[in-house]
């Protein structure tokens, strides 16, 4: 897996995590006053959650570091060769199934 390590793509990955973290909701005075426990309360809840993710609507949620590379291998793994992601900017529901469906689509 030197593809996400190398030159041209680690250069990118890297200004990519800097970008999202500069723009962490956590630096927002929307968010300033939300205390550690409110935030793990509202990622818990089954009600509130839409607007808490309502709030987070204009900054970029990034997946982790781990995350991503386990995506990349996924992907790799399974011959795709495009991979599209709506997410909720599209209104689309989670994808709940096994099988590529209407958030994530991958095409061998």
């Amino acid at each position: 897996m030197t593809t996400l390590t190398t030159a041209p793509l680690a250069p990118l990955l890297a200004r990519l995590f800097e970008q999202a973290e500069e723009t962490s909701p956590a630096a927002s005075p929307d968010f300033a006053d939300l205390s550690s426990e409110e935030h793990a309360r509202l990622m818990r809840s089954k009600t509130e959650y839409l607007d808490f993710y309502g709030r987070l609507k204009d900054f970029p949620l990034a997946v982790s570091r781990d995350a991503g590379a386990l995506l990349y291998m996924l992907a790799r793994g399974c011959g795709a060769r495009t991979i599209v992601e709506f997410g909720t900017s599209f209104a689309s529901p989670p994808c709940t199934s096994l099988r590529p469906c209407a958030t994530m689509a991958a095409a061998a």
